[in-house]
Order: structure tokens, then sequence, then C-alpha cells
């Protein structure tokens, strides 16, 4: 083998190092890459995942929240007699949160009486009318003129079943402040001060006024 042959072999020797050692670069280079690709897609996978749980949870307290929601305006038919829960009487008309609220009438069991008007939060308010069993009566009893949550309160009238009545003002279901009270039987009115109930200043007037 000449000098020139060797010469050969160790240049090609060279060759083939240089590029197997290009190769492992190139090698790992590619790997490196792959890897981040990879790591990439798993945390936009994660992300994704996250974002998926997040709006499901959102999702549903706004499912939640508009559930509680409905059941705050609660709708009933106002043509039905419905029961109160502690046994004392029943009511038809218009409900918002399970209360009676707007016009309706309520039945009261203990004087079988049955009041009309406007309700708010379960009282009578304003305007209203109350009627009673007409028992021995001549005529039915009835209130009609100014509530406040259920009471006599403002300016009515009570008429009794006997045919006498009180015309005037009234604070918590009795006669107060200027008022006149007829009786049949004296065929006398009596026009006045009262106070709970009681006469102040006034005085007797012959027949109705």
């Amino acid at each position: 083998m000449n000098y020139s042959t060797i010469i050969n072999y160790i240049l090609l020797f060279i060759n083939v190092v240089v590029i197997y050692k290009l190769y492992k670069i190139h090698k790992k280079e590619k790997e490196e890459k792959e890897e981040e690709v990879v790591n990439v897609e798993e945390e936009e996978v994660v992300n994704v995942e996250e974002e998926e749980v997040v709006n499901v949870e959102e999702e549903e307290v706004v499912n939640v929240e508009t559930v509680a929601s409905s059941n705050e305006v609660e709708k009933r038919d106002i043509n039905t007699w419905y029961n109160f829960e502690d046994g004392k009487g029943r009511y038809k008309g218009e409900w918002k949160n399970g209360l009676p609220n707007g016009k309706g009438i309520k039945h009261a069991y203990k004087d079988d009486s049955y009041i009309y008007g406007n309700f708010v939060d379960g009282f009578l308010e304003g305007y209203g009318k109350q009627t009673f069993e007409q028992t021995w009566e001549k005529t039915q009893p009835y209130y009609e003129g100014e509530f406040k949550r259920n009471n006599y309160d403002g300016k009515g009238e009570y008429h009794y079943g006997d045919g006498d009545y009180y015309k005037g003002m009234w604070k918590h279901n009795k006669y107060h402040g200027q008022g006149a009270a007829y009786s049949k039987r004296l065929d006398k009115t009596w026009v006045g001060e009262y106070e709970n109930d009681v006469k102040g200043e006034g005085n007797w007037v012959k027949g109705e006024i």
C-alpha cells in the first residue's frame, strides 16, 4: 500500500466521524424540538380542560340563581283557593314570593269573614271590605274603608247586623278620631271625638246624618 492510499483512507475516516457527529447533533436538536411541541400541546390541553371546568362551574351557578329567582315569583291560579299553612284561613288572588300580593280575597275561618281588597306581603293595605257571616242579625255585618296591615286604620264605616253603624276615623280596629255612631234603637246619632272606642267631646243628633 502506497502512501497516497493511506492518506485517502484517513480522510475518509475523518469524514465519516464528522458526518456521524453532525447526525447526532441534528437528532438531538430534533428530539428537543419534538419534546417542546409535546409539552406545548399538553399545556394547551390542560388549559382547555381547566377552562371547561370553570365554564361548567359558572354555568351551574347561573342555573342555580335562575331557579332561585324563578321561585321568588310564585305563579298560582288566581281563581283557585289556597289554604294557609297555619290552617286559619284560605286565599285566592294574586301572589308574589309565596304571599298574597295584589287584588285578592281572604277567608278567615275564626269569624267566617271574607276580606276583599289589595294585599301587600300577605296583609290587606289601603281600601277594602270585610263581610261577616250573618247569623241572628237582620242584615249582614260588614266594614268598608281603609286598612293597614289587616287592621281598620283610617277612614271607614262599620255596619252592624241590627241596623247600628259607625262612620269615621279608625286606629287599630277601634273608633279613634272624629266619627258618628248611629243607634237604630234610639234613632239618634252621636257625633264627636273618639279615643280607642271611648267617646270624648260631642253631642247627640236626632236621627241619621
